[in-house]
């Protein structure tokens, strides 16, 4: 094992006045540095320790220490204080978007939160995510299941494509439909609302609705239909009298958020091809 600790003075060195290269280190079977592009090689049990906490293992990988980006390769896992991604490689971009490929679980403790998927995509700081393949989000309000999940976790919006399925625990419901797109005005928002759109279905509180767009608001727990729909009520019994949680404390949102909001956060790169790392 060796501790690339010789090219990291040389690279505080050039790096000068900016002194963060000096929190990192690298570690590996064998580390080939780069003194003109500032990049480190790693093959064999490599481990990063970056990004203010952040340790990152796998089998190969490169460092840049200049924007403190990184790739690995072969069960790679990456942990910060409360949140751990592990998948088959995994990028870590500049402005410090964790992006893991192939067999990827995110999870971070501190937001409940759970991404899963193919290509998984989010940044902490900004609260920006996008899932494609086989997507799972989980959050403290509920479950989404759909080929493609991308939104903002702060703002709050996110939309689900491709078939979706869901599970609502501010609503007490399930459902499906071809598009989800929820949104909030920020995390302390009191507004709210899941619009299921193209032959969407709902389960709530034993009660089904069937229609081209479904709309279920968390303040009011009602589902709305729009165009020609269906309701079948086989449960009159009120929230209360099935137990349901009582009416919870109003706040303050932090700015209206709605469909034909952009979704907070997003970098330029995420709608852009992944850069295949060749083999060395």
């Amino acid at each position: 094992m060796k501790t690339f600790y010789t090219a990291l003075m040389l690279a505080a060195v050039s790096l000068g006045a900016m002194g963060t290269a000096m929190a990192d280190d690298i570690t590996a079977d064998v580390l080939t540095y780069d003194g003109k592009t500032k990049v480190v090689s790693a093959k064999g049990n490599v481990v990063i320790h970056a990004n203010e906490g952040a340790t990152i293992t796998g089998t190969n990988g490169e460092y840049h220490f200049e924007d403190r980006s990184a790739f690995l390769e072969g069960g790679v896992k990456y942990v910060k204080e409360q949140s751990t991604l592990t998948a088959e490689k995994m990028y870590l971009y500049k402005d410090r978007t964790a992006r893991g490929i192939g067999s990827v679980d995110f999870v971070d403790l501190s937001e409940h939160r759970i991404l899963r998927g193919d290509d998984v995509m989010y940044n902490a700081g900004t609260g920006f995510g996008k899932i494609e393949g086989n997507g799972y989000l989980e959050t403290a309000d509920g479950t989404l299941s759909a080929p493609h999940i991308e939104g903002n976790l702060k703002q709050i919006k996110v939309v689900a494509t491709g078939g979706v399925d869901l599970t609502s625990t501010t609503n007490n419901a399930v459902g499906y439909g071809d598009q989800a797109v929820y949104t909030r005005s920020g995390r302390d928002g009191t507004d709210g609302k899941m619009v299921l759109s193209g032959n969407a279905w709902v389960n709530q509180n034993g009660n089904t609705f069937e229609g081209p767009e479904l709309v279920l608001r968390d303040a009011d727990k009602v589902v709305e239909t729009t165009g020609r729909s269906t309701i079948t009520i086989t449960n009159t019994k009120s929230p209360s009298e099935e137990g349901g949680e009582g009416d919870s404390q109003p706040s303050v949102p932090a700015g209206p958020v709605n469909q034909a909001t952009p979704i907070a956060g997003r970098p330029e790169y995420a709608g852009s091809p992944l850069e295949i790392k060749d083999n060395k």
